[in-house]
């Protein structure tokens, strides 16, 4: 990040929530068991550790991070200039669902995460970008939309 704290009007990191986390819990528990009966405590032990590390190594990789400034809207690596923004609308969670699903378009910017259930269309009003909208996942859709304003 480049910009001072300051002119950050909104910040928000997606990680994965509780329900994913007990979901992998119960994954390594389950290792731990197929490898601890034929081969023992300490082989167990081990692999359970490195799926874990690997585990978490994913959830640091699938990590969104959003963030609007004065002047643009970063999400990840992208950005683009507030300019261009034409509108922003906050999806309730069915929108949401049917906006990632049956009425996606191919072209759209797409920077959703499977564990958030709800999120941002932000159209866009560049004529030299095919790019219709972006898609964002946001725990917080309303400050999002609000600072994009």
């Amino acid at each position: 990040m480049n910009d001072k704290p300051k002119s950050i009007k909104f910040f928000e990191q997606l990680s994965w929530g509780f329900g994913v986390w007990s979901f992998i819990a119960m994954l390594c528990l389950s290792i731990y068991l197929s490898i601890w009966a034929p081969l023992g405590n300490l082989a167990a032990i081990i692999i359970t550790t490195i799926a874990l590390c690997a585990a978490y190594a994913l959830s640091i990789k699938m990590r969104t991070t959003i963030y609007v400034t004065n002047q643009m809207l970063h999400v990840n690596k992208a950005k683009i200039d507030l300019k261009y923004i034409k509108s922003a609308t906050a999806l309730t969670p069915v929108e949401y669902k049917r906006m990632i699903g049956v009425a996606a378009d191919p072209a759209a910017f797409l920077a959703i995460n499977f564990w958030v259930k709800s999120g941002v269309k932000v159209e866009l009003k560049d004529k030299k970008d095919p790019t219709p909208y972006w898609l964002i996942s946001s725990r917080n859709p309303k400050k999002l939309v609000k600072a994009l304003s």
